[in-house]
């Protein structure tokens, strides 16, 4: 969102940005408002828990909404308010806003609710909670003048709850990276990184993000179990989240050497994290095809190297990769098949820098930040409607998520 800000700010358009003051883990409170490269930033009081418990990450989205709705209504009028998915119906406040002060509004689906609830087990599929929460997001989706998904399996899964005659306002726009910042170094050159941690002479397989619920690191894991007499082979886990602890506790269960957790790097070294791993998981929980899509994806076609995706293969990331050849595609579960492509990539590291080759020419063509942009402010001024009326009276947007 950032970067999405900043560039749009870089076109013209009049940016505010509503968020909380929490940082992402809780702790440090931020200020409820500054200016940032042209943005205006304004964040609305909340709690700042983080996500050590439920209950703590429960009051900071229910102290966000309120903050969040005052701060709406107390803002200059915009011309478009875009909401995004987090916290869960964020959308219908936004929505709800929109409509007393003649904003428009889009929105932003980066996960679908409470779909994702009911894949995971958080919600129980028919309960009255899930099927109240379903036909709030229904109205969300049925009442925002655009709406933007991240993939075509996804948009699948919109369009059917947006309800009959909505197809035609939703735009599918790809998360990104910013192939300036992140782009591939020399194999074998100098990276700070690689020194720092001793990866030197190793096939390093990594996982750069959140350790989340919606991962699969099960099948990662028992591939590196099985591996584990490999000692040229290395997975390292960069990041933190709910399912660090479980990957802790399988590691030390058994006393595996070939795994390696490091906590959030600096956004700045991203460059040379990134350039440390031959090969990058991307994984994705049984069920949740379509309704999210691993923005990390983007940051690695970047780098110029390949995904090994795990996950369901009718998912837009398994799409991707299969239809472009920049990595493997390896279903939930089949850890002895990840170990083979994770060995054969190792004996044979070439094929992996060839995948990762294409890897990058495909971001280039239809990933990098400026195509993403493009369709952004694209989408924002179909809000707005015809072109020339557009262009005689400019925009302004408001960003409205944790």
């Amino acid at each position: 969102m950032t970067d999405l800000a900043e560039s749009l700010v870089g076109r013209g358009i009049e940016v505010t940005a509503l968020s909380g003051r929490g940082r992402y883990n809780g702790g440090e409170r931020l200020p409820p408002r500054e200016a940032y490269r042209g943005v205006r930033v304004e964040r609305a009081w909340a709690t700042s828990n983080g996500k050590g418990s439920v209950a703590g990450r429960l009051a900071d989205y229910l102290t966000f909404y309120l903050g969040a709705a005052w701060k709406l209504l107390a803002l200059p009028r915009h011309d478009v308010v875009m909401a995004l998915t987090t916290p869960p119906l964020i959308g219908l406040l936004a929505l709800i806003a929109c409509r007393v002060r003649g904003m428009k509004m889009v929105a932003l689906v980066q996960d679908i609710y409470p779909d994702v609830g009911v894949a995971l087990g958080t919600f129980r599929e028919g309960s009255l909670t899930t099927r109240v929460l379903d036909r709030l997001n229904r109205v969300v989706l049925s009442g925002a003048d655009r709406v933007i998904v991240l993939g075509d399996c996804m948009r699948e899964r919109v369009a059917a709850k947006a309800g009959r005659g909505n197809d035609s306002k939703i735009d599918v726009i790809h998360n990104w990276a910013d192939g300036e910042k992140i782009c591939p170094l020399a194999d074998g050159g100098p990276n700070p990184f690689v020194e720092e941690h001793g990866l030197r002479g190793r096939f390093v397989v990594q996982f750069s993000g959140n350790l989340g619920w919606v991962n699969d690191f099960d099948t990662p894991l028992e591939a590196a179990r099985l591996l584990r007499d490999r000692e040229d082979v290395l997975f390292l886990f960069i990041g933190d989240g709910a399912k660090a602890g479980e990957i802790r506790e399988y590691v030390r269960r058994h006393e595996l050497g070939n795994v390696q957790l490091l906590p959030y790097q600096p956004r700045e070294t991203l460059l040379y994290s990134l350039a440390a791993g031959d090969a990058h998981l991307v994984t994705l929980a049984p069920g949740l095809a379509g309704l999210s899509v691993p923005s990390k994806t983007y940051g690695i076609l970047a780098a110029g190297r390949p995904v090994l995706f795990v996950g369901d293969p009718r998912s837009d990331v398994a799409r991707l990769v299969a239809e472009h050849n920049c990595g493997e595609v390896v279903p939930t579960g089949d850890a002895s098949r990840l170990a083979r492509v994770v060995s054969a990539w190792a004996d044979d590291p070439e094929a992996a820098r060839r995948m990762g080759a294409d890897a990058r020419q495909l971001f280039l063509r239809r990933f990098d930040r400026p195509h993403a942009v493009e369709a952004y402010a694209e989408s924002l001024f179909k809000c707005l409607g015809p072109p020339a009326v557009v262009g005689d009276r400019g925009a302004s947007a408001a960003e409205v998520g944790r």
